[in-house]
């Protein structure tokens, strides 16, 4: 389902640099000692890491199923056009010799 003009994958992408933006404030703020805090924002980042890698990864995923549909959809579109234009061929040979 297609979100405005970005797509979901635009959507998706916003919520992560929201979730980015947010975590980080709210350790920051947090009333911690400051090793606590950096292993905090540390551990953060990796999870943030992590699901990018799985962003990325289905995104590619998603890309590469659609490149092959639309390759099968392109090669089928051909195969029809060449046999149509081969009928329309024998057609107008077919006018000529009669």
């Amino acid at each position: 389902m297609e979100n405005g003009r970005y797509g979901s994958m635009g959507l998706l992408l916003t919520f992560m640099a929201g979730c980015v933006v947010g975590g980080t404030a709210g350790l920051l703020y947090a009333p911690q000692s400051g090793t606590r805090t950096r292993r905090r924002i540390a551990d953060f980042a990796e999870d943030v890491r992590d699901k990018a890698e799985d962003v990325t990864e289905q995104a590619t995923e998603k890309f590469q199923k659609a490149t092959e549909q639309a390759t099968e959809k392109f090669q089928k579109a051909t195969e029809q056009a060449t046999e149509k234009f081969q009928k329309a061929v024998e057609r107008g040979r077919n006018l000529v010799n009669v």
